[in-house]
């Protein structure tokens, strides 16, 4: 079995505001500030929406772009009145972001549009091979999946430090990484699967 990778060579922090800043809420289509997460892979996005006078009715939010395998990819998301909403699926990449239904109460709500905590380098079930420390670790590195973590690579693990697993690591949902500096580490898995094959 072959195995592709991704490198993570940035702080993967949440970033709430990374593809809509702060807007008033309205029907249509709203401006992407940036297309990508500030990492290599992918993320979940997230729409927060503070209340101004009461809460508005926020409808939903269509995201279109692609997923970590490259392939185009689109969700709808139902928004949270006063609160925060994530999309199921990872984006690699976010080209449109439309809202409907929206209803005023009695001023605009705000919303923004960002990236969920993680670089998300596999958006399907898989197999992870191995992890590659490219620099002294700044701080620690954990590498999960949809529901528990994998490993935990330490605070300081010195930079040519590999982590082979045999025969790999089977992982469900979705492998992420997340760190909150700018450490360097390459891991190694299998490709997204995509989403449907055609018969």
């Amino acid at each position: 079995m072959g195995y592709s990778f991704t490198n993570t060579a940035a702080s993967t922090a949440a970033v709430t505001n990374r593809f809509v800043t702060s807007v008033n809420m309205a029907n249509g289509t709203y401006t992407v500030a940036n297309a990508s997460p500030a990492w290599s892979g992918g993320c979940l996005v997230t729409a927060t929406i503070t209340a101004v006078t009461g809460n508005d009715t926020p409808g939903t939010l269509t995201i279109v772009g692609t997923g970590v395998n490259g392939q185009p990819l689109t969700e709808v998301l139902t928004l949270t009145a006063g609160g925060l909403a994530t999309s199921t699926n990872a984006f690699r990449t976010v080209t449109s972001l439309t809202q409907a239904g929206w209803v005023i109460n009695v001023g605009n709500d705000t919303i923004v549009v960002g990236c969920a905590a993680g670089n998300v380098a596999c958006g399907s079930a898989g197999t992870l091979g191995g992890v590659l420390v490219n620099n002294t670790v700044a701080t620690a590195v954990t590498i999960s999946d949809a529901t528990r973590t994998i490993i935990t690579i330490p605070a300081s693990q010195v930079a040519g430090t590999f982590y082979a697993f045999g025969d790999g690591v089977d992982f469900g949902g979705r492998l992420v990484v997340s760190t909150t500096s700018t450490n360097d580490i390459t891991v190694f898995h299998t490709s997204t699967s995509p989403a449907s094959y055609a018969l």
